[in-house]
């Protein structure tokens, strides 16, 4: 965890600081040139009380157990498979592209990469020392990422189960694989986002403007890159300069933390969502807000809630075969289809819980949420109806991914299981 991470570094030893990105090497997708790297003892007393306190919390931790064990004997588990070799709460997963293979990390510093139809250890991702927050299969599947929160990434080759390659940067808040090259980018805490061409260890930085990058994407057109930031900013680099070419800064006033963003199939727009309940359309070709979502959904009743509603924009999509629409779940509990043109919401769904993830079907406009009631939905975009539900966990799921095929959804949780359920 934490508190055993070692010192962060700029990178592994023997990075040269002029390596060259070439256009061939990231299969003619990004043209990137020569570029520099911007590296960058506890005494007696209140004995007593400590002893008090941690009998209070193993007491508590009973209770908790006692509850948990309560609602699983509550909950049909409909899943064909339960992953459980996580000690600790599960905060990622994903599906191999051929669909044979998953992956998942957690709050126990550990991967895993596991056969999707048995539940059998491939292979044991080591070396992490604070909580796994991503991992990632590349396009073609001969390649895991993961990385962890202190900003540890380590690459290995599925095939041997070997590490071919690491780096370290500051502060792990997101990682993505390019969509057609072994090109892995990455946004941290301090700001900055990083670029590597594995496992040759090019590497390009994109400076930091004084503000976390929160969350990113690849633009459709493999050629730019989008990071979204505390300070409420959003900004367009083109991957060959490493320039920013399009950006749009709030007003101080104004200034709420982007905390999810996707990006168009036409490479034309963006949508963010952000802490207070609202989504932006931004227009990358002319830099304007071309659009403002109010995600916060009214109570029908004056009376103030118990608990203040978290209206957190959590998930935001467009749906990639019905090009006008988009999609915003929130934290408060709702999920909406919205129409790009006119910005008027088509169907609003609640629920008692707030969505954590959301995911597309690979060959319908069917959309999937990761609940925090530990249950997952299947939705109709196209009449907003709900489909499925698909239960078993007994807490928060936190990450949720679809076989190409169509055929298994896995999901994450802070159970400390992974679960594996049959779609077809």
């Amino acid at each position: 965890m934490r508190d055993n991470t070692p010192p962060v570094s700029p990178g592994p030893a023997g990075v040269d600081e002029d390596h060259e990105f070439n256009i061939d090497d990231i299969g003619e997708v990004i043209e990137l040139e020569d570029f520099d790297i911007d590296a960058e003892s506890p005494g007696l007393s209140g004995a007593d009380d400590d002893v008090d306190d941690d009998m209070e919390e193993e007491e508590e931790d009973e209770e908790e157990e006692e509850a948990e064990a309560e609602a699983a004997a509550a909950v049909e588990d409909m899943a064909s498979l339960v992953f459980t070799n996580h000690k600790k709460s599960v905060f990622t997963c994903c599906v191999s592209p051929d669909g044979s293979l998953a992956a998942s990390g957690g709050e126990d510093d550990m991967a895993y990469i596991w056969d999707i139809n048995s539940g059998n250890i491939l292979h044991s991702c080591s070396g992490h020392k604070d909580s796994i927050v991503q991992v990632c299969f590349c396009h073609d599947g001969s390649l895991l990422a993961t990385g962890d929160l202190a900003g540890y990434i380590q690459v290995w080759k599925v095939a041997t189960h070997t590490k071919i390659w690491e780096f370290e940067v500051e502060e792990l808040s997101w990682m993505l694989w390019h969509h057609a090259s072994h090109v892995l980018l990455a946004g941290t805490g301090k700001g900055e986002m990083w670029m590597w061409l594995v496992p040759h260890g090019n590497t390009r930085t994109f400076p930091s403007y004084g503000s976390s990058s929160t969350c990113g994407a690849f633009m459709r057109d493999g050629k730019r890159a989008v990071s979204g930031y505390e300070d409420g900013s959003v900004r367009v680099f083109d991957l060959k300069s490493g320039q920013s070419v399009q950006q749009w800064i709030p007003e101080e006033a104004k200034s709420v933390p982007v905390v999810s963003l996707d990006t168009h199939k036409d490479n034309n727009l963006i949508i963010t969502g952000s802490y207070d309940g609202s989504a932006r359309l931004l227009n990358v070709n002319n830099g304007k807000v071309v659009g403002n979502l109010n995600c916060v959904v009214e109570l029908d009743n004056d009376e103030e809630p118990e608990i203040p509603i978290n209206h957190i924009v959590e998930g935001v999509s467009f749906c990639p075969f019905l090009p006008n629409i988009a999609v915003t779940s929130t934290l408060a509990g709702y999920i909406t289809f919205w129409d790009i043109s006119s910005q008027v919401s088509r169907h609003v769904l609640a629920h008692d819980c707030g969505s954590s993830q959301l995911k597309w079907h690979p060959n319908e406009p069917l959309l999937y949420s990761s609940g925090l009631d530990g249950t997952v939905r299947s939705y109709d975009v196209r009449s907003g109806e709900p489909l499925a539900e698909y239960t078993g966990h007994t807490r928060n799921v936190l990450a949720l991914d679809i076989s190409r095929n169509a055929s298994l959804l896995v999901t994450a949780s802070d159970d400390a299981t992974v679960r594996v359920f049959k779609l077809s």
